[in-house]
């Protein structure tokens, strides 16, 4: 997966001729921590659409896909700082202290370990790979690799290392893998991996979503796993989510 910035906000691609960027910032409230979190609309497009700027008949009649998503302060000062800034600025949010995520709060790490972790993460997911498009390999072998791996999704510090090696790429083929226990091994890694970076489980899922035909490459147990993968991205006390001309897997 490779990003870029639109305007200082994060490009994420989400397959060969799609992309989102971060666009408005709907709302303000405070999550169950007690810190902020921000309601971010993010705009899918098609690279076709941005190389006419939007402006062509076809473009018109065709209905803008969004989806709004709540995200803490640091994700946000990740992906789309103009955004935050400029709300803040126009005095709409009242000023908040930086605070850290509780599900981030890892025992400090030494960069030497550090490096040898993101090694090891290089060489599991690579061993994941193999594993996964080897035909007949044990179960029980890539389950192993799959649940050291949710071991280390578990580290905020090492969430870059996850993006860096391709094991996104890698949960998207887990996910959609024929064995129960595989699908579900994955769900769990990525829900590891999410708890520091929310931005990986959406890239995940929406990839998925916008795959042509998933439907009939994945069996009833398998779309459910990714129906409630989506359904965690929904508050308790509100819709965490909304989704507009966002296709989803049909149970």
């Amino acid at each position: 997966m490779v990003n870029e910035r639109h305007n200082g906000n994060l490009l994420v691609h989400l397959g060969p001729k799609l992309q989102a960027y971060p666009e408005e910032l709907l709302r303000q409230r405070r999550g169950h921590d007690g810190q902020p979190e921000y309601l971010i609309q993010w705009s899918i497009i098609s690279l076709e659409e941005r190389a006419v700027g939007g402006s062509s008949a076809s473009s018109a009649e065709t209905k803008p896909e969004n989806i709004s998503m709540w995200m803490s302060a640091e994700e946000v000062c990740a992906s789309c700082p103009s955004l935050l800034g400029k709300r803040k600025l126009e005095g709409q949010w009242v000023k908040e202290e930086k605070a850290a995520s509780p599900f981030a709060v890892d025992v400090p790490v030494d960069e030497a370990s550090l490096l040898e972790m993101k090694a090891d993460v290089r060489s599991l997911v690579q061993r994941a790979g193999r594993q996964i498009s080897e035909t007949g390999a044990p179960e029980s072998s890539i389950l192993n690799t799959i649940h050291v791996l949710s071991a280390y999704a578990s580290i905020g510090s090492l969430a870059g290392a996850f993006k860096e090696t391709g094991a996104l790429d890698l949960l998207m083929k887990m996910l959609c893998h024929k064995e129960k226990q595989i699908r579900r091994s994955a769900g769990k890694m990525l829900r590891a991996l999410a708890s520091h970076d929310a931005g990986s489980r959406a890239y995940v899922l929406l990839s998925l979503s916008q795959q042509d035909g998933i439907e009939q490459h994945v069996d009833f147990d398998g779309r459910y796993t990714l129906l409630e993968l989506f359904a965690e991205m929904m508050s308790s006390e509100e819709h965490c989510m909304s989704f507009e001309g966002i296709h989803l897997p049909q149970v």
